[in-house]
C-alpha cells in the first residue's frame, strides 16, 4: 500500500535539492529511494550517473500540488517550511499541465543546474547536527559558498563524475580564509550596480586560465604545494585526476583575489592609465600599473613576466572591455562594453569534461588528433617528411667510388636517424602535455627516465626559441 502519511519527521536543510529531501526520508523509513519513487507517477526518467547507473547525485525533482502535498506529509513539515527551504519547490506547480489520468501525485525529473543552480554535497558533520541524519544530502552551492569553516571542508559539485564529497582543508587554512573576502566582493559590485555572481565568475574563468599556464611558470610555488595538500599530501600517479577534481579549491583565495581587484575602481583606474587616458590609445606597457597590482594582490610580483595578463583571453577581454567603455566605443549594454560577458570559449572546461577527457586518455579511447594541438602535428609531420625524402634518396646500387658511395649512404643514413629521432622526442613531448606518464614512454622510447625529460626539456626550449609557442596542456 503507497504511504500517505508519515509518522516520522524529516526536517530540510536550507538550499536543499528535493530530490536530495526525498532520499533522506526514504532512509529514514528504512527504504530505498527507489521504493518511495513509486509512491508517485513519472512523467519522465532521470538522468543516470556514467560511474554508477544511478540517478545523478545533481538531479533535481519537481512535484505538482498533490505530489508536494505528499512530500510534506511523509516528511511531516509544513509545504511553506519547504518552500522556504527548498529552492526547487516553488517551480513545480508550473511544470505540469495536466493531472493525472488515475489521480496519483505527479513527479518530473529536470537536472539541478536547470531548475537553480549548481549542486554540491552539503557537509555531513553539518548535516547530521542540523537533522539528526549522517546521510549523504546535496544542496545548491555556488562558487563562493563550498567551504565549511566549521570543519574545514571544501564541499565538492555533485554532479562532477568522482565519488569524493568534498576535499579537507586543514592543511591549507588560507583557502577557508578567503571565504571571509567574499561579502566585501559582493557589497562593492552591488553597489556599482553588478551581479556578485558575474564577477566571481569572470575572475574564475581568468584564473582557470591562469592554472593551465601555470604549468610553465618556474616561479609558481603556491599551486602546486596547495594541490598536493588538498590531495593528502601527494597526488602521486593520480595527479591529473586531482588536478581536475581540486582545481576550484585550489584556486579560491586566488580567484577572489582576483575578484576584488577587478570590481574595484581603482584598478579600473590603472587600466586606463595604462592606455593613454582620455584622448588617445597605447597598448597596455609590459608590468603597468594594472599588471603591478595584480602582482602584488595575488603575491606574485612575477606575473606579468610570466605572461599572466597577456596570455589569459578572459582578463584580455575584460581589459579590452574597460577600454571601450571608458572611450565610449559600442553601445551601453552591449557585449563590447560589458565587462563581466564571458564568451563560450573563455569559461571554464567543466570537471566532469576534464575527468571524462582523462578516461579517454586512460583507456586509450581518445584520438591523437584530438589531444595534440595543431602547430605539434604540423612540426612533427614536417620531420616525418624529411625523414623520408632523405631516406628515398638512397641509391645502394650507386655507381660512385667505393669510399664517396659509402660517406654519402652512411651520411644520409645519419641525417635520418637524427631527424626522425627530433621526431620521436617531439611525440613523446606532445604526449607527456597530454597527460601520457613518463614511465610509460620510457618504455616505449627505450630510453632512461632521466635523459628522455631532459630531451623533452629541451626540445620545449627549442621549439618556444624558434616557433614561439609552447606545448600546453589541451583543453578538454
Amino acid at each position: 500500500m503507497p504511504l500517505t502519511q508519515g509518522v516520522l519527521k524529516v526536517a530540510p536543510t536550507a538550499g536543499e535539492t528535493v530530490w536530495s529531501l526525498l532520499g533522506r526520508t526514504a532512509a529514514r523509513y528504512g527504504m530505498t529511494s527507489t521504493d518511495l519513487r513509486a509512491a508517485w507517477e513519472w512523467r519522465n526518467n532521470p538522468s543516470r550517473s556514467p560511474a554508477t547507473s544511478g540517478v545523478r547525485a545533481d538531479a533535481e525533482i519537481l512535484l505538482d500540488p498533490a505530489g508536494q502535498a505528499l512530500l510534506a506529509a511523509l516528511c511531516r513539515t509544513d509545504p511553506q517550511t519547504l518552500q522556504r527551504a527548498l529552492p526547487a519547490w516553488a517551480k513545480g506547480p508550473a511544470a505540469f499541465t495536466s493531472t493525472s489520468s488515475l489521480g496519483r501525485p505527479q513527479a518530473r525529473w529536470q537536472s539541478g543546474a536547470a531548475a537553480h543552480g549548481p549542486v554540491a554535497y552539503a557537509c555531513r558533520p553539518c548535516t547530521a547536527r542540523r537533522t539528526g541524519q549522517v546521510v549523504t544530502a546535496m544542496r545548491y552551492r555556488e562558487g563562493w559558498q563550498r567551504v565549511c569553516r566549521r570543519h574545514q571542508r571544501w564541499t565538492l559539485g555533485a554532479g562532477d563524475g568522482h565519488d569524493l564529497e568534498y576535499l579537507d582543508l586543514r592543511a591549507c587554512p588560507e583557502i577557508a580564509a578567503a571565504q571571509q573576502q567574499w561579502p566585501t566582493v559582493a557589497r562593492r559590485a552591488a553597489a556599482a550596480g553588478v551581479a556578485p555572481g558575474a564577477v566571481f565568475a569572470v575572475a574564475r574563468a581568468v584564473v582557470c586560465q591562469w592554472w593551465d599556464l601555470a604549468l610553465e611558470w618556474s616561479d609558481e610555488r603556491i599551486w602546486p604545494a596547495r594541490l598536493h595538500a588538498l590531495a593528502g599530501g601527494d597526488a602521486g600517479e593520480k595527479f591529473w585526476w586531482w588536478r581536475a577534481v581540486a582545481r576550484e579549491a585550489a584556486l579560491f583565495p586566488e580567484t577572489l583575489a582576483l575578484a576584488g581587484a577587478l570590481i574595484d575602481p581603482a584598478v579600473t583606474d590603472m587600466v586606463w592609465h595604462d592606455t593613454g587616458g582620455p584622448g588617445t590609445y597605447r597598448i597596455s606597457p609590459s608590468n603597468g600599473q594594472f599588471d603591478q597590482e595584480l602582482g602584488r594582490r595575488l603575491g606574485r610580483p612575477w606575473l606579468a613576466q610570466a605572461g599572466a595578463t597577456t596570455d589569459s583571453t578572459a582578463l584580455n577581454g575584460w581589459h579590452g572591455a574597460v577600454v571601450r567603455q571608458r572611450h565610449g566605443i559600442g553601445q551601453p549594454g552591449d557585449w563590447g562594453q560589458d565587462t563581466w560577458w564571458i564568451p563560450r570559449d573563455h569559461q571554464p572546461t567543466s570537471v566532469t569534461a576534464l575527468l571524462r577527457t582523462l578516461t579517454q586518455r586512460t583507456d586509450g579511447t581518445i584520438t591523437w588528433r584530438a589531444t595534440i594541438p595543431r602547430p605539434e602535428r604540423s612540426w612533427i609531420n614536417e620531420k616525418v617528411r624529411e625523414a623520408t625524402d632523405l631516406l628515398a634518396g638512397l641509391d645502394p646500387h650507386d655507381t660512385a667510388p667505393l669510399s664517396t658511395a659509402t660517406h654519402q649512404l652512411i651520411d644520409t643514413l645519419n641525417q635520418a636517424i637524427a631527424t626522425l629521432d627530433h621526431a620521436i622526442t617531439g611525440i613523446a613531448s606532445s604526449a607527456h602535455t597530454a597527460g601520457i606518464p613518463l614511465h610509460h614512454l620510457a618504455q616505449w622510447t627505450h630510453l632512461p627516465t632521466d635523459e628522455l625529460q631532459q630531451d623533452i626539456d629541451d626540445h620545449q626550449a627549442h621549439i618556444e626559441d624558434q616557433y614561439g609557442y609552447r606545448h600546453r596542456p589541451p583543453q578538454a
